[in-house]
């Protein structure tokens, strides 16, 4: 009966892997977190080995939240065209999202939106989709 349950166990364990390894038995994912991409690591103060915390997207913009390797969060907005240069912020984990500060600007994160404020005043609100990494 043990060595049934064993079994049963390692299948489990198996299905639930993901595809972590290749069928040679490599390893494919070295740590569990995704790096920031270069290209908006570099526009982050100690942007060095900065790790991807969340990406989305909505109709036409990209927002990337990175940590950098001393903990400090970021948001990084920017057109998904790349049309003009994004903006990197300070931003904090809320206890239902995000919120990110430019100010006089606020841009809040949760339920899939994001909500733009200006001097306290809601300015936007658009629907945001979740993406593995930005382009």
């Amino acid at each position: 009966m043990g060595i049934v349950l064993l079994v049963a166990a390692q299948s489990c364990i198996r299905a639930l892997d993901f595809g972590s390894s290749t069928p040679d038995g490599s390893d494919t994912n070295k740590s569990t977190a995704s790096s920031c991409p270069t290209r908006i690591a570099d526009e982050l103060p100690s942007g060095d080995d900065a790790e991807l915390v969340e990406a989305f997207h909505t109709g036409n913009k990209q927002i990337t939240l990175c940590r950098t390797s001393g903990g400090k969060l970021y948001y990084f907005g920017e057109f998904s065209d790349h049309r003009e240069p994004g903006i990197a912020m300070p931003a904090k984990r809320t206890s239902d999202g995000f919120e990110a500060s430019n100010p006089p600007y606020r841009y809040d994160i949760h339920d899939s939106v994001v909500t733009i404020y200006k001097s306290g005043t809601r300015i936007g609100q658009e629907e945001l989709t979740g993406e593995p990494s930005p382009r």
